[in-house]
């Protein structure tokens, strides 16, 4: 077995592979876009006894400000493979956006809501992305992956990738999303830019865009019916939309869920900071990098959201990111 690889780096500063510009240095770092590499990498890592990391477009990763002391896998798997009748063929390291673009060109709907969402597509299947009401797991026929550990393929049909809210089966197996066959339809293109562009500019009036870097939503939403005040809940008739009674505050809900960010801005967070680091002043479920943030302050950040939430509430939340763990 070589003792390097190709394409190999050492020490790359990680803060630079994500949208939160938060982290310390990779002692390995390797891009790949080919199996064989893939392989080849898993391979050397396993024969060395390093720890793996896979990242995707790194939109929902914090990484600590300590090195990661193994070898960090940027999948750059990212070209359309087959465009069938009804379904469209693409490696796992495919952005978000620009398949969203290659949709839009094509007259497909489907992903519309998807505007803006950064990232890659192996990694919205991993989460199982979503907005607006709509989820990824939608679109997805088939999944292919690889085993890290025995370097072994399996096919997922969309059942068997068992997606639940901003999760799925790939959060637990650890396996690599190398290949994704997703399903659309054909529409008017009109259609879909009105449709697209109404979600852009919702995003927009509503300041989901920020000024400083992030990783989106930190936690996720919470099911009403797992508070204690599930017994206030009211559906709007005809309407995902309703509400509940929270400490005496007319809260609203969507699809069942209660904003995250509600909760934490009734707990006084909106604004709050520690060094670098704050809570948007624009949505409470964000957390920005002022510029030169720490993850230790993020992370303060987190754990005081957590702690004023429960403290408050009786509620426990639960992170939407991956905090990398080393």
């Amino acid at each position: 077995m070589k003792l390097s690889l190709l394409g190999l780096k050492r020490n790359i500063a990680l803060n630079r592979q994500t949208t939160f510009l938060v982290g310390g240095k990779a002692k390995y770092f390797l891009q790949i876009s080919n199996k064989q590499q893939l392989y080849q990498s898993l391979s050397w890592a396993k024969s060395k006894s390093l720890p793996i990391f896979v990242l995707g477009g790194g939109s929902n990763i914090l990484f600590r400000d300590k090195p990661y002391p193994g070898l960090v896998i940027k999948i750059a798997n990212n070209k359309v493979r087959k465009i069938k009748k009804d379904t469209i063929v693409v490696g796992g390291g495919m952005f978000l956006p620009q398949l969203e673009r290659k949709f839009l060109e094509n007259s497909w709907t489907g992903l519309e809501w998807a505007r803006g969402i950064p990232g890659t597509i192996g990694g919205a299947i991993h989460g199982n992305a979503g907005a607006f009401g709509h989820e990824i797991k939608e679109l997805v026929k088939k999944v292919i992956t690889i085993n890290p550990l025995t370097l072994k393929e399996k096919v997922y049909s969309s059942s068997q990738c068992k997606f639940y809210y901003r999760g799925s089966i790939f959060k637990e197996n650890k396996e690599i999303i190398w290949v994704v066959e997703l399903k659309f339809k054909k529409g008017k293109k009109k259609d879909i830019e009105k449709k697209r562009n109404n979600y852009w500019q919702y995003k927009f009036k509503n300041r989901h865009f920020f000024a400083y870097p992030s990783a989106g939503s930190i936690f996720k939403n919470i099911f009403i019916k797992d508070t204690p005040y599930f017994k206030t809940y009211h559906q709007l008739a005809n309407s995902i939309e309703g509400y509940a009674f929270i400490k005496g505050k007319r809260a609203k809900t969507k699809g069942g869920k209660l904003s995250t960010g509600w909760l934490i801005e009734q707990c006084g967070l909106k604004g709050k900071r520690k060094g670098k680091a704050m809570i948007s002043n624009y949505h409470a479920n964000v957390i920005v990098n002022l510029g030169g943030a720490k993850a230790k302050d993020v992370l303060y950040l987190i754990n005081l959201c957590k702690k004023k939430v429960w403290e408050k509430f009786g509620i426990k939340l639960e992170e939407e990111i991956i905090i990398a763990d080393h």
